[in-house]
This record gives C-alpha cells, sequence and structure tokens, in this order.
C-alpha cells in the first residue's frame, strides 16, 4: 500500500464516518485492536489536520516504516 497526495486528498474529502471505518480497517489489517485507539470527534478532527499538513518527504518516511513493518511482520 503507497499513500500519495491523491490518496491523502480522498481520505480528507470523506465524511467523519467513512474516515473512522478507513481508520479502523487500517488498524484491524495491522493487527490493532480499533477499539484500543479510541476514536472520538475530537480525535478525526486531529486526524484531518495531520493528513492536510503531510509533505511528500513525510509520505516517503511513512511508506519507508510501512514496508519495514510490513516485512517484519511476514518473516
Amino acid at each position: 500500500m503507497q499513500i500519495d497526495q491523491k490518496t491523502l486528498s480522498r481520505l480528507l474529502a470523506m465524511n467523519d464516518e467513512q474516515l473512522s471505518t478507513v481508520i479502523k480497517k487500517i488498524a484491524v489489517d495491522a493487527g490493532i485492536d480499533p477499539t484500543a485507539l479510541g476514536i472520538t470527534q475530537d480525535s478525526i478532527e486531529s486526524i484531518r489536520t495531520a493528513l492536510g499538513s503531510v509533505s511528500d518527504r513525510d509520505l516517503e518516511a511513512l511508506n519507508e516504516v510501512y514496508q519495514s513493518f510490513r516485512q517484519g511482520k511476514t518473516r
């Protein structure tokens, strides 16, 4: 899974319920209990703020971390 600016734009265009659902799905796929995230209206606003300020360099770093995580998880 590669995240780019286009993907971020799609995420930001989602309503709060849709965005929350996607975040929970990502958590489950990563082996995280989604209830442990404690997603609230305030946290969704914070997530939107964070996603809106991500640079291309940030995306590169996040994608590298994600790939390392996936490789470690599958071994």
